[in-house]
């Protein structure tokens, strides 16, 4: 398969994760937010088990009492995001939520690659790599912007409360932008496939001791309320790192990674745009469209 398909297939895996936040909102409006994200990371591990006993591969979690308890704060990182863009999307737009979170991740991912942390080679921050993180917070102020001129009646303290989501959700995102690297050590312990299933698995073990610690555990006898689509969120996630580990050798991380952000940026402006899964509908005008052009062009130069 030829480089320039696999990075086409990967955008279509791109606009698919956008889908996940507002399918795991959708499923919270039944549920919970939170146990949303538990039922959407339980559904990953399952996935991932079987993909593991299947494909031969499940021996590589005999090594799993040699790993450092470092290496497995990825699912953490990954339980805590998915829980916060789930209860935050169906306030601040899909649009804003991927804005956020490429401009979070890229950046912590920068200055991975700048200090060399996690064993990661050094690549040091550059006048393109600068101007591609000035790119990436410009366009996701755009992307905020836009979003609050389609909701300029909303009362003050709504925009302060989405300013609150947008913080963290970069936060977290920022977070995830060292998963990638602790994931990878774990992978190197107890295989590909075998790491992103302790990811899943610590994630969904994460998530169920807040459902049960916050009291939304009720909430899970709804569980069969939505309709079927809405429990795909963590197949989805499961698509996008499966996928990813398949990729990552063809095209490498660079490209892996302007890859997705371009399918999930195409993918959170058609959401918005029609409203899908009960998001509120956002028109793409011109401040949405230069948005994601900056964000676009951030992310190839700050990935470059």
């Amino acid at each position: 398969m030829s480089s320039a398909l696999v990075a086409l297939l990967i955008v279509l895996v791109g606009i698919l994760f956008a889908s996940q936040a507002p399918i795991n909102s959708g499923l919270g409006r039944s549920t919970g937010p939170l146990a949303a994200a538990f039922v959407s990371f339980g559904v990953g591990m399952v996935a991932l088990f079987l993909i593991i006993l299947i494909g031969g591969t499940i021996g590589g979690l005999g090594s799993i009492g040699e790993v450092p308890a470092w290496q497995f704060t990825g699912g953490l990182i990954g339980a805590t995001y998915v829980a916060l863009a789930t209860i935050t999307i169906s306030r601040i737009g899909a649009g804003v939520v991927a804005a956020t979170t490429i401009t979070g991740q890229l950046a912590c991912s920068v200055a991975v690659d700048h200090y060399g942390w996690f064993g990661i080679e050094v690549h040091d921050v550059t006048g393109p790599r600068v101007l591609g993180l000035l790119l990436l917070l410009g366009g996701a102020l755009a992307m905020l912007y836009s979003r609050e001129e389609a909701s300029s009646s909303a009362p003050v303290s709504d925009r302060r409360q989405r300013a609150v989501f947008v913080a963290l959700i970069f936060f977290s995102a920022a977070l995830v932008g060292l998963q990638h690297p602790i994931n990878s050590e774990l992978a190197t312990r107890v295989g590909d496939f075998p790491a992103g299933f302790v990811n899943f698995a610590v994630g969904t073990l994460l998530l169920g001791l807040l459902v049960l610690a916050t009291g939304k555990a009720p909430g899970l006898k709804r569980i069969g309320d939505p309709r079927f689509y809405y429990y795909f969120g963590g197949l989805i996630g499961v698509v996008v790192v499966v996928s990813s580990l398949a990729a990552v050798t063809e095209i490498g991380a660079a490209s892996l990674t302007s890859a997705l952000v371009t399918g999930q940026l195409i993918g959170s402006l058609v959401l918005d745009r029609f409203g899908a899964f009960g998001l509120k509908q956002i028109p793409v005008n011109g401040i949405r469209l230069a948005a994601a052009v900056a964000l676009l062009a951030g992310t190839f130069l700050a990935t470059g």
